[in-house]
């Protein structure tokens, strides 16, 4: 950025929407505003572009078909714990996966239709993998996902 962006009203209010409800729609925001949505398009494409905001991808489980995100802790030895997370990363509903070397576990981000899928996971496909010691599981209920409730397994 040569020169220090000056930002104006619309530009300060498309932040404010955009830090409230990071996924409020170009045409919500227009609408609000009262401009055209390619409005809203060129100020966002420049505000990015000029590093003033910065875009993420923030995946909505409800629209993917999911109804619960869960969190899966698997307890296993130092030596099989790349194996063990490979093998767990072969799994379709796998988000990401953590490995933590001090204990060590991996932590496991799935998604799952509900909590029946979140429990055949962890008895059926990730405790029966040889090398590991115990699993734990917690999860997410709602479309707020942490905001409506956690529960555990």
């Amino acid at each position: 950025m040569g020169s220090k962006r000056r930002l104006d009203s619309i530009d300060r209010q498309i932040i404010a929407m955009l830090a409230r409800a990071p996924q409020t729609s170009n045409r919500d925001i227009a609408a609000e505003l009262g401009v055209a949505e390619s409005t809203i398009s060129v100020r966002v494409d420049a505000l990015v572009r000029d590093k003033v905001i910065k875009l993420s991808v923030q995946q909505n489980i409800i629209k993917a078909g999911y109804g619960v995100l869960g969190w899966i802790d698997v307890s296993c030895a130092f030596a099989d714990a790349e194996r063990i997370a490979a093998e767990i990363g072969k799994i379709e509903t796998v988000f990401s996966i953590s490995l933590f070397f001090e204990n060590p576990f991996l932590q496991i981000m799935v998604f799952a239709q509900g909590t029946a899928d979140i429990r055949d996971l962890v008895e059926n496909r990730i405790g029966v993998i040889a090398g590991v010691d115990a699993v734990a599981a917690d999860v997410s209920i709602g479309e707020a996902c942490i905001k409506q409730g956690i529960a555990s397994l």
